[in-house]
Parts: C-alpha cells; sequence; structure tokens
C-alpha cells in the first residue's frame, strides 16, 4: 500500500527508502514513530522470511497488513509466505486487495479477493479484510470514475465482503484522495478507516480525515523505518489490536458458558441473553483460551451504560448509544458515575454504537409501555393524563421493550377514578381512592368498565400498587349507606339483605360513581343473570333462585316479556341460591308426598283439600317435583278455598277466573281468604265482579243474603231481583261453603 502516496503527496521520507539495508531497518526509530501500536504492510516487492518476522516482532511490530490481490488477475507470490510467517512470528496479520476500480466490478474483485486468501481464517487474530483505494498507479487518477460511480464500486465491494465474512472491511486511502475521487463522500462511517499520510513532523499526526470519519484504525505515516515495508500505528491499545484480530469484545473458552466483554485491561461479565443482545454491535462471541482472558481484570457485570474515553456516558440498546448527560440521569439508569457503576470501553468500541439523542427519564418501546425512570427503578405510565398530573413532563425516546429487562419495576405512575387493564389478561384494576381493586374479565365486560380503559399495565406494576377490595360489581358511594351493583345497563340500588346478600362493597369517589348512568333499584321478583352463564335467577327475600323455565321467568314477569338485569357473574356467585323458581299457580306435589300445593308466585306454597278451588281460579297446571323444589316454598297457614285477595282486593274463584268482590257482598261470601303473590295475581284472569247472585251447574239460583243463599224458584222471579245484574256460575262444592237459608 501507499506505492503511489510519495508521488502525490508531500512525503518526508528519504527519496530512496529502498537503498537502505535490512540490517539498518533493524534499529528502532522510537523517536520517528507515532504512539500506539507499531505495525507495517507489506506486498510482493518485500522478499521476507521466518527470520525477518521475528526480528519485526523483537523490533515492537505487532501487526501486519500483506497484500493478497490486484484486479481480477492478480495474486501476490509472497502473499503466503507473509501472512503465515507473520503469524507464526506472533503478529496478528490481516489481508488487502489494491483495487481498481476501472477494470471490473466492485463486487467481483471482492469475490477474487476472498477466493485468494482475503477469507482469512476465525483464529482470532486476523484483522478485517482492507481495501486499499489510491491513486491510479496506470492512468488517470480517479481510474476515469465519476465521484457517484466511485461511491458505488466502493459499496460494491464492501457490502460483498460483509455478505460474505461478516466482517466490514477497513478502507486504506488518503484525504486528498478521498476528496477528489468519491466527492469526499460521508456514506463509510462504518468501515474502519487506515488513513494514508507522510507528515514532515509525526506530531503533525495524520491531519484532517475524510467526511464520515471522527477518528481512525490505523495511520500509514512513513513508507520507510524500522520495519521493512511501510510503517503503520494502530490507534489503540494493544488489547484494542486483539480484539480487533478476534472481531469482537466479546470472549468466552470453550469449557465455561461465562460471557465477557473484554476492554482495555478489564473484562465484564454478561450475565443474560438480553444485555448479550444489546451488545452484539460488538461482535460476536469469540471461543479464547483461558489464558487471553486472565490477563484481563474482572469487574462488574456489563450492565446498560458505558464510558467513553473522552468521558462521555451512554446508554446503549439496539445498535444506539443515548448520551447521559448528568450524574443524575445515570443513577437514574442503575447506573453511577463512579468506575463500578459503568463499562469502560474504548474508542473504537463505542464507536460500534450509532450516536442516538440524549437520553430521558422516559422511555418508550414498540408496542410497550411508556417508562418512567428514577432512582434505579422503572415506573410504568398508564396513560399522558397521568403523567401530567404527576408533573412529569419532557420528551421520551424509543428502543427495544427489553431495554430496561434490569431495572426492578416501581410503583406505576398513575390517576384516581379509572379503570385500567392488566397487560396481556382480558381483567384489569379499578384504580379508586389510592387502590387498586381487582377487577376479573367478566365482571370488566359486563360492567362496561373494558370498553372505559384507559391504558394498561403489567402485572408487575400492578403487584406494586396498594390492592383494593375486589370489584365484582358491588359499588357503595363515599358517604353513602346504598349499596348499588353495576350491570350491562347502568347501576342499580340493591335493598341491604335482599336476595341474601352481604356484598363487600367498593366504596367509590363521585368519579367513579360517574362512570354509569342511574337505573331503577332491584327488587322482590327482579330477574338477573350474567353472560357467563344462560341460567337466569329471580331474587327473593332471602336468596336467589334459579327459574325452571321461560313460561315461569314469563309468569314471574306478570306474563309480559322479562327484564333481566345483566349482573358480574362473581356478584351472582355471592349469593346464596335457592331451589328452582316454579310456575307460579302450579299445583304440585312430591312423588313421596300426597298433599298437594299451589305455588304462590315467590311467596309461598297453599295446601289444597281439592282441585275445585285451584280449576275454579283457573290453576289447571299440576305438575310431579323435587323434594327441595317445593320444600323450598314456605307453606301457607291458611288451606286454599274459594276465596282470595290479591293486594287488599277480595276476590271469589268461579269458571276459571277471579272476580272482585265489593264490600258490601263481602259478608255474603263467608269464605276464608287467602292471600295470593303479587307475582301471581298478574297471571290469573279476572271475570265480571261478583254479585249477589250464584248458579250452581243442576241450574239453581241462589240469592245471597244475610250471610246465607236462598233459593229463586223460577227465573220470573230472578230477573225482577236481580234487575239485571248477572249470576255467578259456581261449583257445588262453592255453593256448599254457604249456608242455605229460606227460599227467596
Amino acid at each position: 500500500m501507499g506505492s503511489t502516496i510519495a508521488a502525490h503527496e508531500p512525503t518526508a521520507t528519504p527519496a530512496n527508502p529502498s537503498a537502505r539495508s535490512f540490517s539498518q531497518l533493524a534499529a528502532p526509530l522510537a523517536a520517528g514513530q507515532p504512539p500506539g501500536v507499531q505495525g507495517l504492510d507489506v506486498s510482493g516487492w518485500q522478499v521476507m522470511n521466518a527470520g525477518t518476522w521475528a526480528q519485526v516482532w523483537a523490533n515492537g511490530g505487532r501487526f501486519v497488513y500483506v497484500k493478497a490481490t490486484e484486479a481480477t488477475d492478480y495474486v501476490s507470490s509472497q502473499f503466503s509466505e507473509q501472512y503465515n510467517d507473520s503469524y507464526n512470528a506472533g503478529l496478528v496479520h490481516g489481508a488487502y486487495h489494491f483495487a481498481t476500480p476501472n477494470t471490473s466490478s466492485g463486487a467481483a474483485q471482492a469475490i477474487w479477493f476472498l477466493n485468494n486468501g482475503g477469507q482469512g481464517t476465525a483464529d482470532g487474530r486476523t484483522l478485517p479484510p482492507l481495501l486499499d483505494i489510491e491513486y491510479n498507479p496506470y492512468g488517470a487518477t480517479c481510474y476515469g470514475l465519476s465521484a457517484g460511480a466511485m461511491v458505488s464500486w466502493i459499496q460494491d465491494f464492501s457490502n460483498t465482503i460483509f455478505a460474505r465474512t461478516g466482517r466490514i472491511p477497513a478502507i486504506y486511502s488518503t484525504t486528498n484522495w478521498w476528496s477528489q475521487c468519491t466527492g469526499n463522500s460521508a456514506a463509510f462511517s462504518a468501515n474502519p478507516l487506515f488513513i494514508a499520510r507522510y507528515p514532515n513532523s509525526i506530531s503533525d499526526g495524520p491531519g484532517t480525515l475524510p467526511a464520515g470519519w471522527s477518528s481512525y484504525l490505523m495511520w500509514q505515516y512513513a513508507d520507510a523505518g524500522v520495519f521493512p515495508g511501510d510503517q503503520d500505528v494502530f490507534n489503540g491499545s494493544y488489547t484494542d489490536l486483539q480484539l480487533l484480530g478476534l472481531g469482537t469484545s466479546l470472549a468466552r473458552t470453550a469449557t465455561n458458558p461465562s460471557v465477557y466483554v473484554v476492554s482495555g485491561a478489564n473484562k465484564y461479565p454478561v450475565t443474560d441473553q438480553v444485555a448479550l443482545n444489546a451488545l452484539s454491535p460488538l461482535g460476536g462471541v469469540a471461543f479464547v483460551p483461558q489464558s487471553f482472558l486472565d490477563q484481563f481484570a474482572t469487574q462488574q457485570a456489563a450492565g446498560r451504560i458505558f464510558r467513553a474515553p473522552d468521558g462521555g456516558m451512554y446508554f446503549y440498546d439496539a445498535g444506539i448509544k443515548l448520551h447521559l448527560d448528568s450524574c443524575t440521569i445515570v443513577e437514574a439508569y442503575g447506573g453511577a458515575c463512579s468506575p463500578s457503576g459503568y463499562m469502560q470501553l474504548s474508542s473504537a468500541q463505542a464507536a460500534r454504537y450509532v450516536n442516538g439523542p440524549g437520553m430521558t427519564p422516559l422511555l418508550n418501546s414498540s408496542g410497550g409501555p411508556l417508562w418512567y425512570v428514577a432512582s434505579a427503578q422503572k415506573h410504568e405510565v398508564l396513560d399522558t393524563t397521568s403523567l401530567q398530573q404527576a408533573g412529569i413532563q419532557g420528551p421520551f425516546n424509543t428502543l427495544t421493550a427489553t431495554a430496561l429487562n434490569y431495572l426492578p419495576t416501581g410503583a406505576p405512575v398513575v390517576r384516581d377514578g379509572v379503570y385500567a387493564t392488566q397487560t396481556g389478561t382480558p381483567g384489569g384494576v379499578l384504580l379508586n381512592g389510592g387502590t387498586a381493586s381487582p377487577v376479573d374479565a367478566n365482571t370488566a365486560a359486563t360492567t362496561g368498565l373494558a370498553a372505559k380503559a384507559v391504558g394498561s399495565l403489567r402485572p408487575d406494576s400492578i403487584a406494586r400498587l396498594t390492592a383494593g377490595t375486589p370489584f365484582i360489581g358491588a359499588i357503595q358511594q363515599s358517604g353513602s349507606s346504598t349499596v348499588q351493583v353495576v350491570a350491562s345497563d347502568g347501576v342499580h340500588p340493591w335493598p341491604a339483605g335482599l336476595g341474601g346478600a352481604a356484598f363487600q362493597p367498593v366504596v367509590a369517589s363521585s368519579a367513579v360513581m360517574g362512570l354509569w348512568t342511574a337505573k331503577p333499584a332491584i327488587a322482590t321478583g327482579s330477574a338477573i343473570m350474567s353472560t357467563a352463564s344462560p341460567t337466569v335467577y329471580v331474587v327473593v327475600a332471602g336468596n336467589i333462585r334459579p327459574v325452571s323455565n321461560w313460561d315461569a321467568l314469563v309468569a314471574l314477569s306478570g306474563g309480559s316479556a322479562p327484564a333481566i338485569t345483566v349482573v358480574p357473574q362473581p356478584l351472582i356467585d355471592t349469593l346464596p341460591k335457592g331451589p328452582a323458581a316454579l310456575l307460579p299457580g302450579l299445583t304440585a306435589r312430591t312423588a313421596g308426598n300426597a298433599s298437594v300445593y299451589l305455588v304462590n308466585g315467590l311467596t309461598n306454597k297453599i295446601p289444597m283439600a281439592s282441585f275445585d278451588q285451584a280449576v275454579a281460579a283457573g290453576f289447571t297446571q299440576f305438575a310431579y317435583v323435587a323434594d327441595d323444589a317445593l320444600g323450598g316454598y314456605p307453606t301457607s297457614s291458611g288451606v286454599l278455598g274459594f276465596g282470595l285477595i290479591c293486594g287488599s282486593q277480595k276476590y271469589v274463584s268461579a269458571g276459571g277466573s277471579i272476580h272482585a268482590v265489593s264490600s258490601s257482598l263481602a259478608a255474603q261470601y263467608p269464605f276464608s281468604y287467602v292471600q295470593l303473590d303479587s307475582a301471581l295475581c298478574k297471571t290469573v284472569t279476572t271475570g265480571g265482579n261478583a254479585t249477589a247472585f250464584i248458579r250452581t251447574p243442576d241450574g239453581s239460583i241462589y240469592y245471597l243474603s244475610g250471610g246465607q243463599k236462598h233459593h229463586i224458584s223460577s227465573m220470573a222471579q230472578f230477573n225482577q231481583l236481580a234487575a239485571g245484574q248477572p249470576y255467578l256460575d259456581v261449583l257445588p262444592s262453592f255453593a256448599g261453603g254457604i249456608p242455605t237459608g229460606a227460599a227467596a
């Protein structure tokens, strides 16, 4: 390399450096060497043997780049011997290709190079492939290519090398040639730079670097000196050179799975796969001898914060380094400004990460939560309003979802009076009064909370909140004694003890209560169910009873379409269950007991002496039922007769319906009156009002007066007495219940 530099750029080296004998070259020219690890590059012009390379090592040479190929038709005759002997002498070695961009494509020359020595071996002492691109020794300076075409050619070469080896090739050139022939392109900042410049004084350094590079990997500072060939220096420590030879800063032995980040004189253990993934820009994991690792002092585990040689502190993730501008933010992310609180990296290692924005206390992830980071803990943010109410402001960065895995979870940033789902589950928590009341999936869906969620929280965040009373749908506004239940249509007052309820309600603020619309109170006879089960229950004084069939439900609803209130299943689970609710008006008995009863709505069962009274009232359905079903109804103290009461109105049963008895006629129907349940009263058929006249099936007509029945001898007499009033057709047993008096 550099055969054209002296002819095109100023040089301070002798006009005929080849005239110097090897014995002259053997003495180190320390005063003429820049600081760093010394090395050289050679081509077919240098004929060397194992002894020569041993002297290079003795004179301080620790690396070499050896010319392998040129164009697509040349392989250096000295390559194999130079490449192998230098390695055997202990040097870290690498191969380079001299580019002729006007003869073939970048890809073609890359493949020729790789197929003829440029591939290298995974031996831990091989430098990255190197492209030597400089002044054309055979013609036009820029090989007849435009700046754009030259950039494309270099990209073609570089991309092909990377695709085949996984290593980004280094580029050797001069600032002057690069400016002329690439238009000073900044497109290759990821490629390590091997800069060539021969200053009059070493202290002048390598000069201005080409665009895109802020530092160099190696510097060719002379074309003659202590070593055969060109004189080079590596910009870093010998450890850095070893790591460059490894192609990575990550190393382990074959017998121990522990991986270390090797940097400077230290090694930092990598404790988990997430951290290892974040360190991937430093390279893959190399297998090394234990003796290699033993050179380095073991420090604290590799955290997510590193320090660059210029003193800059960074958080790293996803190939990006984000600057931490104060010790306060360093400590927020779990680090410290003392050596035990960061991982010290070299400039070359830090350069493997792309510069990102400054780090802030707010960190987001694609599809993940927003975190507020403080005091070495991560605090999940429920929503932006919660952030505003907490007085936290500022921009946030977006990194990977695992970037903060290493930090413990603190209490989340939340607000009161809202519902938050639990990440990964259909349930969540009701945030109320500084507590988090658990809400299961069915309750969340039934009460509409699922649709009202303002955000989600992870389980570990919820675990850091003060747990409140589980919300199963029972709620009580602060300052009120009324317990209410939240149903699918709104919030309903639930009277104390109704249905056997002993709810433990969530005591809620008015803000929480305002999430739902007020609805009428639940009452005896109300029908409830949940979406988790098809069972409909009817609410009674001491329990809730499953309804046996649709007809029963309609009957319990007074014969109209039933209104069913849908409540959460957990709320139903807390209520004691009674036997199945039977059809109001059903006449029933059990298989083991001949006693027949009338099912009096939800209130009780009325004993029956015969079927006459039930049939007269229109109660014609009969069934055998289970013992517990019938036993669940208390027994009325009265026996079913022809006298019934609905509300406060007295009725008598006749002809399959009931007939109102006016107060003036009550004495003429001297029956025992039994109170009917309001649900049953709604289902019975009401006929015309009772009068003072009845007729039995044999045609006898009676006039009721003075608590007795008086026989009417003819229709003419009836018409005269009735004056247009109808008679009531009754059963003989009905008439038999009224004493007989003298004929009318």
